[in-house]
């Protein structure tokens, strides 16, 4: 029996949800909460939970602070957001945080299904058209083969600087390096980040979680 607890801010939602799993085989909705500091008490006292539908906007603690805290503290238990929001830097952040699934609130109930029982089984869903556009994402980061690219202790530094509206010769003369080298690593950021320019940089540092 897989058991699920489901995470969303609308009763609405909530009560179609068990009503679109009551007559599924080896699928058991055993709890619910409506925001994240309900989830975290309801993993407390209910630990045979498997899975959870969590959504991402909720009050008093999102989804995505709360994935991150499930993830750290219930590592037996697997996430699949379940949201409105198809953007990638959702998707992204909920995947860096431990989510194992993505599916939008308008999916139906085999796709629901579908993601929940490979979930359990150990592996990634995401729903088609998150699919094609996570691939699409993926060829254009060049430098590497992961959504999320590994940066060097010096590369976060300068990121950081940048954030924080420093000039290249000014994050030269900080970290003693030259000019140029900055002018380097600069480069070499916004191609692991897929992105043109230092406004493209700085906000995909944010999105990212690389800075606060």
């Amino acid at each position: 029996m897989i058991n699920i607890l489901i995470a969303d801010d609308h009763q609405l939602l909530i009560d179609g949800i068990k009503t679109t799993l009551q007559d599924v085989q080896d699928i058991n909705v055993i709890a619910e909460a409506n925001n994240g500091f309900q989830v975290l008490e309801k993993l407390e006292s209910q630990t045979e939970v498997d899975i959870i539908l969590m959504d991402i906007n909720m009050p008093k603690l999102d989804g995505l602070d709360c994935t991150k805290q499930v993830s750290k503290k219930f590592p037996d238990v697997k996430v699949i957001a379940l949201s409105q929001y198809d953007e990638k830097r959702f998707v992204k952040r909920m995947i860096k945080n431990g989510a194992y699934g993505y599916l939008l609130k308008d999916s139906d109930r085999d796709t629901l299904v579908e993601a929940i029982k490979k979930v359990h089984a150990g592996e990634k869903y995401f729903c088609k058209r998150l699919s094609l556009r996570l691939a699409s994402l993926e060829l254009k980061m060049e430098n590497t083969k992961s959504l999320f690219p590994k940066l060097s202790v010096r590369e976060k530094e300068i990121i950081s600087l940048i954030c924080k509206e420093y000039s290249t010769q000014e994050i030269a003369d900080k970290l003693f390096i030259s000019f140029h080298t900055v002018e380097s690593h600069r480069a070499n950021l916004m191609q692991k980040a897929g992105v043109k320019n230092t406004a493209g940089l700085v906000r995909w540092a944010v999105e990212n979680d690389f800075i606060e």
